[in-house]
């Protein structure tokens, strides 16, 4: 037995480390949500593995390209989590920490039922239209979205810069833009965009 750990009985018969193990294993379940999935699909048919620890949650590809290159950037995968759950190809900042993105390198995470859309601690979504939703926000749009609703179909982009240089995703964020009245919302979705 590892000399740092207490066997000390905590008084409910188990030793004190049992007890703490216990205790740490319904905080996760608190924490994480009794009901996260293991995979998420977004709107172009790529998956991805979601885990969670505690407070911190994973986005991994599985079925998924690798994320949009950036010259010599450092790129992963990782999510948006606000009126709807994304995920999103992103540029590391040199902190180590931080990461950019836009929205057309995101896509929206989909479901059939609601227990295929993940949960956060401080926010919870269901599966509305076919989209993870934020329960308490289902149909709010802002700018970012909009673009992202627009190209939900699109394949995910292989170069950040010719994504941000293309034309037609340029028409995209002007198009988001006339049908918003902030880049903050609120937005009319396109009526040939996928409906949130």
């Amino acid at each position: 037995m590892n000399g740092n750990m207490s066997t000390r009985s905590s008084g409910h018969g188990s030793p004190r480390w049992a007890w703490l193990l216990g205790t740490l294993s319904a905080a996760l379940n608190v924490s994480c949500g009794d009901s996260n999935p293991d995979v998420l699909r977004d709107t172009t048919g790529a998956t991805f593995s979601w885990t969670c620890s505690l407070a911190t949650c994973t986005v991994e590809p599985v079925d998924a390209p690798p994320p949009a290159q950036c010259n010599d950037s450092k790129v992963f995968y990782s999510y948006l989590w606000g009126n709807f759950f994304e995920v999103c190809s992103v540029v590391g900042m040199d902190d180590g920490r931080s990461w950019f993105t836009n929205g057309s390198l995101c896509r929206f995470v989909v479901c059939d039922s609601d227990d295929e859309c993940p949960q956060l601690p401080n926010a919870k979504y269901a599966c509305s239209a076919g989209l993870c939703q934020n329960v308490e926000s289902k149909g709010e749009v802002h700018e970012a979205q909009v673009v992202a609703l627009c190209m939900a179909e699109e394949p995910r982009p292989s170069d950040c810069q010719a994504q941000i240089d293309d034309p037609e995703v340029s028409a995209q964020f002007a198009r988001a833009r006339e049908n918003c009245e902030s880049p903050s919302g609120p937005c009319t979705v396109p009526a040939e965009c996928r409906q949130p």
